[in-house]
């Protein structure tokens, strides 16, 4: 509908036009008469003649419409204009057609990239030092170069000190040794092999002082030799194993020996991306001979297989068990089952939460307690360590790309776990004793490392132990706390600096004569050694340990040496 006062405003312009018109055609009209009438000529006397004009009004109308008629938006549409035939007819011929080209072979040259240069290689190295306390130090080692089918090498070393802490020459100690070994890469399985020999001397120095001993009487020794052997598979399956065998022989310079023959199986089956089987297995024979003793051989057989699988997202468990069959007398039984359970939870992408509960048979002989203790007395007790079970909760977390932190606590209990006290007689020697009855040690540790490229490296470690024995009065020579910080770094690539730290203590003895407990001086080692690489195969070292000069007691009676310094040269070929 068309809006009245719209239409109004439009024709307000119209009206006024009229109006205007009606005003200028009465003006006319009145010109005209004027113009039209009679005038009257005097001659001498002139008489003006005096005209009235009547008063006139004018009137203007504004109300006014003009009304148009609606217009009609209906169009009737234009009908087709009809078809007309096309004469003649248009017709439609199809035709074959034929094309060839002759064959083109284009000649592509592909882009060679320039080979890489391969660094240097160096097979091995050979680093010669000497401190003070009469110190000589000779390192080599050698390995063959690049080679996909085989490795072969050597290893050789000496360190030794002419004098040591308690009256020069009465102390001094040394480690020497030398091996080889061999490994081949078939399409199908790896084979490895090696021997080796090692020295280890020293003198038991721990007599009262002052006191005048003959040297050579005082001197211990000990000589081991290995061969082992080994294959694996060396393709990338989902079955994966290996097998080792290895034999040791180890003298001392009284009569004792030990002949121990090691079997390790372990295999790994990949069900799926997160669920795999794992069975490791190992088997020892240890034979023992020592003075006053006639020991059968023992023997340990350890089975653990376990399932590791994803039950639901961010949660991994590990699900298994430990078998082990020994026959050690202390125990009244030999055979023995362990749980083997492990859970990783992530709460998020750089932090794991970790739960174990584990348990296991630990193997003491007398090898493994001569890397403990040098100084033993003949014919010790040697039986293996149950660990009955083993509770342990950490957290893993990644702080950043360079920061790693782990932290935590453990819980155990332990049968037959040994420790070593001093023997009454001759106080420089030490014999075995064991807490027939459960032992239970708490562990707290925390550690964090921290790693930028290759330029610097810093690890620190802190332990804190408690332990809680059932028929020994205290847990003879076990530290209470360690703290370890290694730390290194390089300064373009031409200077290293190296530091470490070692720090333990609240460690107890048995005092051999008054049979009280003595609670040993803490130990605090500071080292630190620097080496510049004048050449790519040509580098100096100096080495300086126990820079503080603390000789603290590594056991009852035995302090180490004081600030020892080392210098020497390394070349690689």
């Amino acid at each position: 509908m068309p809006n009245g006062h719209n239409d109004l405003n439009r024709l307000r312009p119209i009206q006024l036009i009229t109006g205007k018109m009606k005003v200028k055609l009465v003006f006319f009209l009145f010109v005209l008469a004027w113009c039209g009438m009679p005038y009257v000529t005097f001659g001498q006397d002139p008489k003006p003649i005096e005209a009235e004009i009547a008063p006139v009004e004018v009137e203007i109308v504004r109300e006014r419409k003009i009304v148009l008629p609606e217009a009609v938006r209906f169009f009737e549409k234009i009908p087709p204009r009809p078809a007309e035939p096309i004469k003649p007819e248009i017709t439609y011929e199809f035709r074959s057609f034929q094309f060839s080209t002759p064959q083109a072979n284009p000649v592509i040259r592909p882009l060679k990239l320039k080979e890489e240069e391969q660094g240097d290689v160096y097979g091995g190295f050979l680093s010669a030092g000497y401190g003070n306390y009469a110190s000589p130090y000779l390192e080599a080692f050698i390995n063959s170069r690049r080679d996909k089918n085989k490795l072969i090498g050597a290893h050789a070393f000496l360190n030794s000190s002419g004098k040591g802490p308690v009256d020069g020459r009465n102390s001094g100690s040394g480690n020497s040794g030398v091996s080889v070994f061999a490994r081949s890469f078939g399409s199908d399985i790896t084979y490895q092999a090696q021997a080796g020999f090692e020295n280890r001397s020293t003198h038991f120095y721990g007599y009262p002082q002052p006191q005048v001993v003959e040297r050579d009487t005082i001197r211990q020794s000990f000589n081991l030799f290995s061969l082992g052997l080994g294959l694996a598979n060396s393709r990338n399956t989902e079955f994966s194993y290996s097998l080792n065998g290895n034999f040791s022989y180890l003298s001392d310079k009284f009569s004792a020996t030990e002949s121990t023959l090691d079997l390790g199986f372990t295999s790994s089956y990949k069900i799926s991306a997160s669920n795999q089987v794992y069975i490791n297995a190992s088997y020892a024979v240890m034979s023992r001979k020592d003075t006053g003793v006639d020991a059968r051989p023992r023997s340990l057989l350890t089975v653990n297989p376990y399932f590791l699988f994803t039950p639901v997202d961010n949660l991994s468990l590990q699900a298994g068990a430990v078998i082990a069959l020994e026959n050690d007398t202390l125990d009244a039984k030999d055979f023995h089952l362990f749980p083997d359970l492990k859970a990783t939870y992530k709460l998020s992408p750089s932090v794991d939460v970790v739960g174990m509960l584990t348990g296991s048979v630990d193997r003491v002989s007398l090898q493994s307690l001569v890397r403990e203790n040098l100084w033993l007395a003949p014919a010790v007790p040697l039986y293996h360590t149950n660990k009955l079970f083993e509770v342990q909760a950490a957290i893993n977390a990644r702080l950043s790309s360079i920061a790693l932190v782990h932290t935590g606590i453990s819980f155990a209990n332990f049968e037959n776990l040994y420790f070593y006290v001093n023997d009454v007689t001759d106080g420089s020697k030490f014999n075995t004793v064991y807490d027939a009855g459960s032992t239970k040690r708490t562990n707290f540790f925390a550690a964090i490392s921290l790693t930028y490229s290759d330029m610097a490296q810093l690890m620190v470690r802190g332990d804190y132990f408690s332990y809680s024995t059932d028929e020994l009065p205290e847990a003879w020579h076990r530290p209470g706390y360690r703290a370890t910080v290694s730390a290194s770094y390089t300064v373009l690539k031409k200077l290293l600096l190296s530091t470490d730290i070692i720090a333990q203590g609240n460690m107890k003895a048995l005092d051999p004569v008054t049979q009280t407990s003595i609670k040993l001086d803490p130990a605090f080692d500071l080292n630190f050694r620097t080496e510049y690489f004048v050449s790519k195969n040509f580098s100096v070292f100096v080495d300086l340990n126990n820079i503080t000069s603390n000789k603290y007691p590594v056991f009852l009676n035995y302090p180490v040496r004081g600030f020892q310094v080392m210098g020497g040269i390394t070349w690689s070929f």
